[in-house]
């Protein structure tokens, strides 16, 4: 579920770029692209004119980590399973430009576009991404680095620092088929040999 919703995003501002383009900019298209940046060599650093989307941490939602674990069928029976997983995705869009005018112009786009729509859903988003769920719905926050971990995340990644912007990508559902035990509603109790309904 985490590539299909970073393809997504991917996908989104792609479309945007493409639209706000000026036509003398060079970019290379895809304009936008998954890509972990400590994987770039100094060459393709040095020739690179993208916008890249990495990840860089993940978080469970504690608020929801005590959903139950059962669920009603539509045959009135109780489903025992495992609850899911939600997690959030901080991710960083990083404009790797070899002119630095344009590398602040394109982060200035994705920041734009995303402060334009910061929630999606299949229904208000057009998108050839397979894999995501029919009630997909993410929710996009800008994420404040500090300078300590700014120094940190770009000491991590092993190059320079370049134009980037941090976003929190909540909520990721995660969950497989797991029924450990299907059993009947309890409809009535025993107590002292009477039954009370």
């Amino acid at each position: 579920m985490i590539h299909p919703v970073l393809k997504f995003l991917a996908e989104q501002l792609n479309t945007y770029i493409e639209e706000v383009k000026k036509p003398g900019d060079i970019l290379e298209a895809p304009y936008v692209i998954l890509q972990n940046i400590s994987r770039l060599d100094e060459d393709a650093v040095k020739t690179t004119n993208r916008v890249l989307i990495s990840l860089v941490n993940i978080s469970e939602e504690s608020t929801m980590k005590n959903n139950p674990d059962y669920a009603l069928t539509r045959n009135n029976l109780v489903n025992y399973s495992n609850p899911p997983i939600n997690l959030n995705l901080f991710i960083m869009i990083t404009s790797f430009m070899t002119n630095y005018e344009n590398a602040l112009i394109y982060l200035s786009h994705a920041i734009t576009f995303f402060q334009g729509k910061y929630s999606f859903t299949l229904k208000d988003s057009t998108t050839e991404v397979e894999g995501l769920p029919d009630d997909f719905h993410i929710i996009l926050d800008l994420y404040n680095l500090g300078f300590e971990q700014l120094n940190y995340v770009w000491s991590t990644f092993g190059g320079k620092q370049h134009p980037f912007v941090c976003f929190k990508v909540r909520l990721i559902k995660m969950e497989r088929e797991s029924t450990r035990e299907i059993h009947g509603v309890i409809k009535e109790v025993q107590i002292d040999g009477r039954n009370k309904k």
